[in-house]
Order: C-alpha cells, then sequence, then structure tokens
C-alpha cells in the first residue's frame, strides 16, 4: 500500500503573505484537499464545504463523531447568504457589533448542504475572520471554507504550525504556517435560530457583551 505523503508546511508571514503561498492555498480547496490556517484564536482545517468526499476527508483526519455539525468561514454577509437561508435581525446586529472576529453565528442553514456539514440539524455555524491571511485567502478564493480546530478531536487546539504538523504529520495538503496565534478560548457560539437567542460556547467574547447587544 501507498504511503501517505506527509503534510507540506508553508512558512509564511501573517501581515503579508506570499501571493504564491495563498494560491497554493486557494488550489488546495478548489482540488478538495485539507488546508491548515491560523485565525484569531487558534489554527483551523479548511476544506470545501460543498464537497462530500472533502468533507469525509476532515472528519476522518479529527476522528470527528458524526453528529457534530462544521461551522464555515465565510468572507461577507453576502458570502453567508450563500450557507444560510435567512439572517435574523439580531443576528445583524450581531454582525454589525462583532464581525469580522472571534464570533460563530448558528443561523438556519440553506436546503442541499452536505448533512455532514448540519449533520441533520437545519442550521450552519458562520463567522468571519479578521485574520490578515484568511482576508487573504478570500482575495483568491470565493467560496466558503469549513472553520474547526485544528486538533485530533478531544485534543488542545493547535496554537502554531508546528503543533499543527505534529497532530497531522501526513495527511493534510498544505499548513499555512504563520507563527502562533493567541489560542485559549475559541470563537463565541450564539444560535439564533429560535425564538430567544442561545449562547452554545462562551469564548473570547463574553456573555455580557453579548447581551449589550441583543436580549439573551
Amino acid at each position: 500500500m501507498e504511503r501517505e505523503q506527509r503534510s507540506l508546511v508553508l512558512p509564511v508571514d501573517p501581515l503579508n503573505p506570499s501571493v504564491e503561498a495563498i494560491e497554493k492555498a486557494a488550489q488546495v480547496l478548489r482540488q478538495g484537499g485539507v488546508l491548515a490556517y491560523p485565525t484569531e484564536t487558534v489554527y483551523g482545517l479548511g476544506v470545501d464545504p460543498f464537497r462530500e468526499e472533502a468533507l469525509e476527508r476532515l472528519f476522518h483526519l479529527k476522528g470527528r463523531p458524526r453528529e457534530m455539525p462544521v461551522s464555515v468561514l465565510v468572507r461577507d454577509e453576502g458570502m453567508m447568504r450563500e450557507v444560510a437561508r435567512e439572517i435574523p435581525p439580531r443576528a445583524l446586529a450581531l454582525i454589525k457589533a462583532f464581525l469580522p472576529g472571534p464570533l460563530t453565528l448558528v443561523l438556519p442553514a440553506q436546503p442541499g448542504l452536505p448533512a455532514r456539514l448540519t449533520a441533520g440539524t437545519g442550521k450552519i455555524g458562520v463567522r468571519i475572520s479578521h485574520h490578515p491571511l484568511v482576508e487573504s485567502l478570500f482575495r483568491l478564493y470565493s467560496f466558503p471554507v469549513t472553520t474547526t480546530s485544528a486538533n485530533p478531536s478531544g485534543r488542545a487546539a493547535a496554537r502554531t504550525g508546528a503543533e499543527v504538523a505534529a497532530y497531522f504529520p501526513v495527511g493534510l495538503d498544505c499548513i499555512l504556517d504563520a507563527g502562533p496565534v493567541p489560542g485559549g478560548v475559541g470563537s463565541t457560539v450564539v444560535d439564533v435560530t429560535g425564538d430567544r437567542p442561545e449562547i452554545l460556547r462562551e469564548g473570547v467574547l463574553s456573555r455580557e457583551e453579548i447581551g449589550r447587544v441583543i436580549s439573551l
């Protein structure tokens, strides 16, 4: 049996990444590969969320339970509507206050999204990152990208490209190593699909900060 290829590590300047590195990352996503990239919280794993085979690879690499949905990164509100059927008024208020930033909104999902993405919930988690490298990626890649922490399920999220490579010495098509990220807690996750918003995970943004914008 052929040995699995080692994960390719590309060192990049987080503030001024080379066009070649970003184009390589975009090419990986276009071809159904798995990309590791930094965000303003932890390193994430990205695939094309519309490709079932790419999602299968992602779940297999992480050992992620099937019943756990996967959130996506988008460039802006316009791209958000490609995966979200509706953006309620309170979600728009949170977008205005906190995005781009460490906030994930759980919204009603567009019909027809892969079941792996939504885990059959009819909902989709969506985030806009303000990390310069992610912003550079979206200038060359015009589609949503999955965002799930770069670690095997149950392990601590990777804070550096080296930690990502240690977790996944093989299996990733590209690791954009932009040095350390803050780590610690991840994005705050707020479900706005029901009659009353629900904080599913309190992360970088506190409950008090969210409550100053919408009623909880």
